[in-house]
């Protein structure tokens, strides 16, 4: 096979100045097999077998530097609707017989049927991949009693009662 002097230039450029690091390792390999490294050989340094290699040249040479990039559509297609993420998460677990104030990350993926399955850290990237931010609820209560924050207070230390904070 022979290589151009110019496709020779665009796999360097490619290799050390594109800006997805998939597209360089395969710019890097190609090249190497372009200065006379066997496919093999390459592979081994660049820990994947021959026919991969094989390939991407087959590739570069019939679609140039175009065939090192990922096609769309790859990977695992999620799981999670998120439509059906957002009419839960938007509305109080209250509106689905659920006697609580605030969702949990296991609360909704227990209640959410596309989300059956999920983990806690699931349940939050599919929330941050629709933007809905996830606090953690922090546990309080309110007592009644009227001398409750007196009480309370000789069981804390003083500086985490609420009425030492505002007599400072």
């Amino acid at each position: 096979m022979e290589w151009t002097a110019e496709q020779l230039d665009e796999l360097t450029r490619a290799a050390h100045t594109h800006p997805k690091p998939r597209p360089r390792v395969k710019a890097l390999a190609v090249l190497a097999v372009a200065r006379g490294g066997g496919y093999q050989a390459v592979g081994a340094v660049f820990d994947t077998n021959y026919h991969s290699i094989s390939a991407w040249v087959r590739g570069y040479r019939e679609r140039g530097l175009q065939a090192f990039e990922v096609a769309p559509g790859r990977g695992r297609p999620k799981s999670a609707d998120d439509e059906e993420l957002k009419t839960y998460a938007l509305q109080s677990p209250r509106n689905f017989g659920i006697n609580r104030s605030r969702w949990t990350l296991e609360l909704l993926a227990k209640t959410v049927p596309s989300l059956k399955g999920f983990s806690a850290s699931g349940v939050r990237q599919a929330l941050l991949r629709n933007r809905i931010s996830y606090k953690r609820g922090q546990p309080w209560m309110l007592s009644p009693d009227p001398a409750y924050e007196k009480k309370s207070s000789r069981l804390a230390p003083p500086w985490s009662t609420p009425s030492a904070a505002r007599s400072r």
